[in-house]
């Protein structure tokens, strides 16, 4: 069995720092490891200073890569890592990147880990006759939903036995498909917003599901991938206004937001919770994108909904809410 889990994060690697950026991919199986590959996007101006550190369920920790001192920007690339290979599969693997050398800073885009396990009779996708498969994946960009479009590939001898089923977070299910198309042998298909109008107008943020049940025996198929594209817009819920001239928030308590970005939306004329929960998701990317390279890789599209939570005094809302942006570790 093969099994793929990734992370995209784009958080910056701390600059001449031993400690490093660690982040977790949490893996649920409990199968034995035949082979573990990983794969790192690494923005960085100078990739010479990058160390990568891998750990694993086991408390074992493998040095993937030494920083080389020669010039070369960004890293992306893949490693085989055979030191854990006959270690069981399930609990946490932890990627440790370290920027040794000062000056050039760079960013951690997103890293995945790809398996292969041993006693695995079938894979998770493995549509099961006259049964549910259950598939779920995280959003993690917040705000309501204006557009979405959900697109699903299944390979299946019969796909006329198919019910597939779309769940959002707040649990609002749509079928999207219910025992069309006879004999035909596979389902390659998307899905607009006049199929899925329940979920426009609702929160984004959070676990997506679909269900693909095989209501008759015989014929067998595999789920292969399923996404959705969905277009956000910050909810317009009221918000605390400033207290006075002149206060200012701390705005690092925003995911996303260090003292530097912090330094750059104050620049911006952005001061308080209430400014930040205001100002649209563009206007940000552009206080960004015009900071340079090492800033445009960030991720604005969550912190007007953070904010929101922030200047009405929601700490526990927004906790639970930085909890799944940072991946429900």
């Amino acid at each position: 069995m093969k099994y793929s889990k990734q992370r995209v994060i784009n958080k910056a690697i701390p600059d001449n720092n031993p400690s490093g950026l660690s982040d977790v991919i949490n893996f649920h199986r409990n199968l034995t490891v035949k082979n573990v590959n990983l794969s790192v996007n690494i923005n960085h101006p100078f990739n010479g200073d990058v160390s990568i550190n891998l750990k694993g369920p086991n408390g074992k920790t493998v040095n993937v890569l030494n920083p080389t001192r020669k010039g070369g920007k960004n890293l992306k690339t893949s490693f085989t890592v055979e030191d854990f290979n006959g270690i069981k599969s399930k609990g946490k693997w932890t990627i440790q990147v370290i920027d040794s050398g000062a000056r050039d800073s760079g960013t951690l885009i997103d890293w995945t880990l790809d398996f292969e396990l041993a006693n695995a009779k079938k894979s998770e996708i493995f549509i099961v006759d006259e049964k549910d498969l259950v598939s779920s994946q995280i959003c993690h960009q917040g705000g309501t939903i204006t557009d979405l479009t959900a697109h699903v590939e299944i390979d299946h001898g019969y796909v006329g036995d198919l019910i597939l089923n779309l769940t959002s977070p707040s649990g609002t299910t749509v079928v999207i498909r219910d025992k069309v198309g006879g004999n035909k042998k596979g389902i390659s298909q998307s899905y607009n917003k006049s199929v899925l109008a329940k979920f426009i107008g609702e929160k984004s943020i959070g676990k997506w599901t679909m269900t693909v049940n095989d209501t008759m025996p015989r014929d067998n198929g595999v789920l292969v991938a399923w996404k959705l594209n969905m277009v956000t817009s910050v909810a317009s819920t009221p918000v605390a206004s400033a207290s006075k001239k002149g206060h200012k928030d701390d705005l690092t308590k925003i995911e996303g937001i260090g003292p530097k970005i912090n330094g750059l939306l104050n620049d911006g004329g952005i001061f308080t919770f209430a400014g930040l929960a205001n100002t649209k998701v563009e206007r940000l990317q552009e206080i960004l994108d015009k900071a340079g390279n090492r800033y445009r890789v960030h991720n604005p599209g969550s912190w007007p909904t953070q904010s929101n939570l922030a200047a009405n005094g929601k700490w526990d809302e927004l906790n639970k809410l930085q909890d799944e942006l940072d991946g429900g570790k």
